[in-house]
């Protein structure tokens, strides 16, 4: 009976179990957490700063735990190794989606698909006018750190953690189709989410894997992550998952939701897969430059 329950090779759970004992705690201490904190401030607000804040530190926290008592390796080994590439592989990843969703927005106006109704600067009123004021600089700070901390909580659990039991439990393919679909059923109860909106999430979630599996670290994928949700949601005016956002530019979608995304965002429409080929094009080609660089550079340093 133990075997079902323990590899005999690693003495170790199996990693079918370390994953369901990893979310039953990751759940626990959220839960704990939240309302420990509405207990205190008499209540919390649904997708605020402060919300995505906890789930930050809940979700490192069981993660540091899991990957201690269960894995028994190293917190930094899921891929947090701080090496000469980490910083360069973060900026990547926010270049790479920043110019992926320029594309995008581009395309989608350029089709008729959106209508650009003017800037908005990140507040509620929509002008013209193309100036900008220091004082709209918090609103783009906390936008900002928000998104930060989804892209680190998101790609620590579901790159790190999670996917990297599936692929000790169940190999490299059927990991990557698991966790891909994982990943879309998680986007299946945002506003205005349907069956394509969370098959088109299921289906571009793949660049996040291949970009782990390029550097072997998580920072390219919090890169990538963090500069989708930034650009998508605060620059170019879609919304993120359906999740609205603070933006620079404000639109309308127009056309056929599944083309438009509709009010979904970018991630409902079928044109973001093309896109995200091309990220998964400037990944592949990041990678290999940079690391010959790097290593070029090591072997002239004395």
């Amino acid at each position: 009976m133990k075997k079902y329950f323990v590899n005999p090779d690693s003495g170790l759970l199996r990693a079918g179990w370390r994953i369901l004992a990893f979310v039953v705690a990751f759940m626990a201490i959220t839960v704990a957490g939240m309302m420990g904190v509405r207990a205190i401030l008499g209540g919390l607000p649904k997708a605020s700063v402060l919300q995505f804040s906890i789930l930050a530190v809940t979700a490192t926290v069981a993660v540091f735990l899991a990957r201690k008592y269960l894995d028994k390796r190293s917190f930094a080994s899921l891929g947090l190794r701080c090496d000469r590439y980490a910083a360069l592989d973060v900026i990547s990843g926010i270049v790479n989606s920043a110019l992926v969703m320029a594309v995008v927005y581009y395309m989608m106006l350029w089709s008729n698909l959106i209508e650009f109704n003017g800037l908005s600067w990140w507040t509620d009123s929509v002008t013209a006018d193309v100036n900008f004021e220091l004082a709209i600089l918090p609103v783009v700070f906390v936008v900002a750190y928000k998104l930060s901390i989804v892209a680190w909580w998101e790609e620590l659990v579901f790159r790190g953690y999670f996917f990297q039991n599936l692929v000790a439990g169940m190999g490299l393919g059927w990991a990557i189709a698991v966790s891909s679909l994982v990943f879309g059923l998680g986007h299946a109860f945002n506003p205005d989410a349907s069956i394509l909106s969370s098959l088109l999430i299921a289906l571009i979630t793949p660049q996040l894997i291949y970009a782990y599996l390029k550097t072997g670290q998580l920072w390219l994928p919090m890169g990538l992550h963090l500069g989708w949700n930034f650009f998508q949601a605060s620059v170019f005016g879609f919304a993120s998952s359906g999740q609205e956002s603070p933006s620079l530019i404000s639109q309308t979608p127009i056309g056929p939701e599944w083309l438009s995304g509709g009010e979904f965002g970018a991630e409902g429409s079928v044109l973001i897969v093309p896109a995200t080929i091309l990220s998964c094009f400037l990944i592949h080609y990041w990678v290999r430059a940079s690391r010959q660089a790097g290593q070029r550079l090591f072997e002239i340093m004395p």
